[in-house]
């Protein structure tokens, strides 16, 4: 609602904070739709964004922050999207040779994983199962997982999710 009221104003410049908060999948790309519908050549765009994906969708340009809550912050100058998230997850900026985070954060990739680590890895059987909740029927098929997986349930709000996990 916050999002829509600010696209619908008269302005030149539209700054948006974390628009992507508290919302779900479709949600978060409507909101970047609308907001991206608001180009023209003689409008600014300004948005903070946490989100790497919606970030990504969104961009053209990317200028990372760092400091010291509560001391001082710094903005880089933009890079290109790809160029800037890779910034802000290395935490280092190679046009002022500057680290401003000790480790890099990096995304563990399970296609990694040794075959002696797969052999280690527990399995898991889940039966197939269905609810229904008023009109609201969720069909989940068998399935199985390991103790070394970490499974995201993705959907929109009301797809049963939270149903899925009280079986």
């Amino acid at each position: 609602f916050a999002c829509a009221m600010v696209c619908i104003q008269q302005a030149d410049i539209f700054m948006f904070d974390e628009p992507s908060s508290y919302l779900d999948v479709k949600q978060r790309l409507n909101a970047a739709v609308a907001i991206r519908d608001l180009i023209q050549f003689d409008k600014y765009i300004i948005v903070v964004e946490h989100d790497l994906s919606v970030l990504d969708y969104l961009s053209d340009f990317v200028c990372c922050l760092y400091g010291v809550p509560g001391a001082y912050g710094v903005v880089t100058v933009p890079f290109s999207v790809r160029e800037g998230i890779n910034v802000f997850l290395d935490g280092f900026v190679p046009t002022e040779n500057l680290r401003f985070r000790e480790d890099a954060l990096v995304f563990k990739v399970s296609e990694n994983a040794t075959e002696e680590e797969i052999k280690r890895m527990t399995r898991y059987d889940y039966p197939s199962m269905a609810k229904t909740m008023g009109s609201f029927k969720l069909q989940v098929d068998a399935g199985q997982f390991s103790d070394s997986e970490i499974i995201v349930l993705l959907g929109e709000n009301g797809t049963g999710k939270t149903t899925f996990i009280r079986l």
